[in-house]
């Protein structure tokens, strides 16, 4: 019962990063406009705002800078985490993991250790 949690708080989590990759990468910046253009001292309806894609804003003296997250790196993140979840999802990112540790391994002993796992 305790294994069938664990997947399902897995899943859960998996779904509400994709749909953060999408938000991302598909969302609107027409609130994040509004927000440019308001007036100083206007009411705005702050809880209405969808202001997820942005990722810094600046004002100044009769001026405004707003700094939105790279939609590109957000697609590339979204398409890479759909091929990870395609080929296992966790499998993949523990090999990964191992990988790397192989690596680091094998680079700090000036060696290798041979066998597949290299030592570990």
């Amino acid at each position: 019962m305790a294994g069938r949690k664990k997947r399902d708080a897995r899943v859960e989590l998996r779904e509400a990063v994709a749909e953060g990759y999408r938000r991302l990468a598909f969302g609107p910046v027409g609130d994040a406009v509004r927000l440019m253009l308001a007036e100083e001292g206007e009411a705005l309806d702050w809880g209405a705002l969808d202001l997820f894609n942005l990722a810094e804003v600046r004002r100044g003296k009769g001026v405004m800078e707003l700094k939105f997250v790279d939609r590109l790196e957000a697609l590339d993140r979204l398409a890479r985490f759909c091929r990870e979840e395609d080929r296992g999802g966790e499998d993949a990112f523990y090999q990964a993991l191992s990988q790397g540790a192989r690596t680091f391994y094998q680079g700090r002993t000036g060696e290798d250790k041979g066998g597949g796992d290299g030592g570990l």
